[in-house]
Formats: C-alpha cells, sequence, structure tokens
C-alpha cells in the first residue's frame, strides 16, 4: 500500500496490524482538484494485483494497467487506510460509447473482447441510469479477514456515487461467488446471465439495485 508497496518497518507494520480502518473517496479525471498521483496508484494497484499476482495477459507500460476504458467517461472508487491505498474499483455507465467501445461487459458479450466470454448478458443494458464496475482490486498487504470489507466499502460507495446522480443499477463482471458475499452483506444481488468457465476461473454478470445498496452501511 503506501504507494501500493510498503517497504521495511511500513510494510511488517501493516502486515501485523490488528485491525485496519478504510475511508472511500472518487477519484475524476473531470474533476479540477483530482489527485493525478492518486490516479496512478490505482492504475499501478491493478498492474500488481492482475498482472504480477493474478498473471492475468493484460497491457501494461510503465508500471500501471490500464485499457480503452480508462477515460474521464470513467471513474475510480478508492478505498484508504491512512494515506495508503487498500483498493480501488472503476465505474463506468453502461450508455458509454467511444469509438467502437461501450463499456467491458458488454463489448465482451458481443465477442469483441479475447479473451473474455461471449454471450455473458441475459440481456443488454445500455442506459444513463445502469453502470459497469469493474477492475476492482484490492492490495495484497489488506489483512484477509478485511478484504471482504474493502470489497462492500468499494461497492456501497461506488452505489452513493451512482444514486447521486441518478443512477439505480450496478453490474460487475466476477466469479458467481461473490454472490454470497454481497447476501452476506445483506444485498439483494441477481445473476444476469450464464456462467462461462475461463483459465481464471468461472465469470458471471452480477446485476444489482443501488437505491437498496445505498441504504446499506458503509
Amino acid at each position: 500500500m503506501g504507494r501500493d508497496r510498503p517497504h521495511g518497518a511500513a510494510r511488517k507494520e501493516l502486515r501485523v496490524a490488528q485491525h485496519m480502518e478504510f475511508r472511500t473517496k472518487v477519484v475524476s479525471l473531470t474533476d479540477p482538484a483530482v489527485d493525478p498521483g492518486l490516479y496512478t496508484r490505482c492504475l499501478q494497484l491493478r498492474r500488481d494485483v492482475f498482472i504480477s499476482e493474478m498473471g492475468w495477459n493484460l497491457y501494461e507500460s510503465m508500471g500501471c494497467e490500464f485499457d480503452q476504458y480508462d477515460t474521464p467517461a470513467s471513474i475510480h472508487i478508492v478505498a484508504m487506510t491512512g494515506d495508503d491505498l487498500a483498493g480501488c474499483m472503476r465505474l463506468l455507465r453502461t450508455d458509454n460509447v467511444q469509438g467502437n467501445s461501450t463499456y467491458m461487459i458488454l463489448d465482451a458479450h458481443r465477442g469483441q473482447i479475447p479473451n473474455l466470454p461471449a454471450g455473458i448478458l441475459r440481456d443488454e443494458i445500455a442506459t444513463p441510469t445502469a453502470w459497469e464496475a469493474s477492475r476492482l482490486a484490492i492490495s495484497r498487504y489488506v489483512p484477509g479477514r478485511q478484504r471482504n470489507e474493502v470489497l462492500i466499502k468499494l461497492v456501497n460507495a461506488g452505489a452513493r456515487y451512482i444514486a447521486e446522480r441518478g443512477g439505480d443499477t450496478m453490474l460487475g463482471m466476477m466469479n458467481p461467488v461473490f454472490r454470497r458475499v454481497f447476501q452476506r452483506a445483506g444485498l439483494t444481488v441477481e445473476q444476469f446471465g450464464p456462467t462461462a468457465s475461463q483459465r481464471d476461473g468461472r465469470l458471471c454478470v452480477l446485476k444489482w439495485d443501488v437505491v437498496q445498496k445505498n441504504a446499506i452501511a458503509a
């Protein structure tokens, strides 16, 4: 974390911490007060998690992972503990259109992303009230017992951001096991399409209502 990869005494302190406290914030490239360093740290954390740890075949440059959906139309929700980045999640509205790209799940559903399953949606969604959550990364230095806490804080903070802008729905492509994680947190979530088997495990699209999620304590 502290620049996501603490060293020496800082790393040891994080590893032995009994409990971490997390706060969330929004990182938007359209915000004049945006911290560009924090945005870069999100891309670096994504590179550490998805490429270095999980071995995904994704594009990277200068220590960062980014793709065609990382534009001013998308925002990041971050979870911080002190000055350290504990996790991040990208949000993009489902009516987004930029050249030949829309949003990751829909492009995958249409067979436009080679490493992701086609036909993954029950029905195509493209509306200003539905948002995609993607690239959710949690630092390896968050204790295992608190990783779901960071996940739920990111999702709830994203739900608040979306609800404040008139949105009502979130969807994400993930392992179906996360349906149980969300349900244990008190959320009502449905699987919105088939389950596909990939080299890295099973994937499906989960869909939930942000008005309900926004009512759940973060």
